[in-house]
């Protein structure tokens, strides 16, 4: 027989209350300020505090001050559309909840118990925009080989990338020390200073990890639009996972990359496929710098009615 703490764990991961809400006029990796201005001048804890408010009052549907176990199922069931929550495990998430037993989840009781949900929220939120604001094109890489099980989960990662009709256009095809060489040769022919062709043929060759991706070709121009956009957001999600494992890359394409040649050393037919980039990745052998937009986001975005 299921036991209450079973019930309440069963009920617990499927819970998606409403995100806290607040303004804050800094982007994350941007602002150099310290926890007191943020709480002081930013009000993060103000704000805090009104949303966790916010939400209880929410659910306390009459007004009571208090919340109790039918307005905490009528939540679960109606609000966050988990109609298949059973009374058990309801009971359970209420009795957990009800710290006192008194039969009633006062607004202590419920902060103790959703502020670490807020702040568990707060820290994944920051994670994806330090991704997000911190990713940076790497130009220069060490040479110190990328292992295959981390290249598989960044793929794996790619793969989740929005996609219209799930067609799932991309291809990933991870190049070994061979083929590198021979795109580098490829590149530095069209070089005609010794010195400079030899640099470049060794900055080429020395890039540890190559990673192709191409999206399929469609006989309707519509379809194949939208799934050269998908493959590109796969692509970010590549480099997104790379950021993740400590990774650079940089994504790249040029005349070789859309030359017959390279097509016939990687194997694709250009009649069904395209090639996006080929995505460099490695260790980044310094850091780099944050290239700072022009256009701030009130020059990029507008409103209709």
């Amino acid at each position: 027989m299921a036991t209450a703490a079973s019930r309440r764990a069963r009920l617990l991961p499927r819970i998606r209350l409403p995100p806290p809400v607040w303004t804050h006029e800094c982007e994350p990796s941007l602002c150099h300020c310290t926890d007191d201005h943020h709480r002081h001048d930013h009000g993060h804890d103000r704000h805090r505090r009104r949303s966790i408010a916010a939400v209880f009052e929410m659910i306390d549907a009459d007004g009571s001050g208090h919340i109790c176990e039918e307005e905490l199922g009528m939540l679960i069931r109606k609000g966050l559309n988990m109609a298949t929550a059973t009374d058990e495990e309801v009971s359970a998430l209420f009795a957990a909840l009800d710290t006192d037993g008194n039969g009633e989840i006062d607004y202590d009781e419920w902060w103790s118990w959703y502020s670490g949900i807020v702040d568990a929220m707060d820290e994944k939120k920051k994670i994806v925009y330090d991704a997000l604001y911190n990713r940076r094109t790497t130009n220069d890489f060490d040479t110190t080989p990328v292992d295959d099980s981390v290249v598989l989960e960044c793929v794996r990662a790619a793969r989740y990338a929005p996609n219209h009709k799930l067609t799932e256009p991309w291809r990933f095809i991870q190049l070994g020390t061979k083929t590198i060489n021979k795109i580098a040769e490829m590149n530095a022919a069209s070089i005609k200073d010794p010195e400079k062709q030899q640099k470049k043929l060794k900055r080429w060759a020395d890039v540890p990890g190559w990673m192709v991706v191409t999206s399929q070709l469609s006989e309707d121009e519509l379809t194949t639009q939208e799934d050269y956009a998908a493959t590109c957001c796969a692509i970010q999600n590549f480099q997104l996972a790379m950021y993740a494992e400590g990774l650079g890359t940089k994504w790249t394409t040029g005349d070789i990359t859309r030359s017959d040649e390279f097509y016939e050393l990687i194997g694709v037919d250009k009649t069904t496929d395209r090639v996006a980039g080929v995505i460099w990745y490695g260790f980044a052998a310094k850091e780099a710098k944050y290239p700072f937009r022009k256009l701030h986001v009130e020059d990029v975005l507008s409103k209709l009615p």
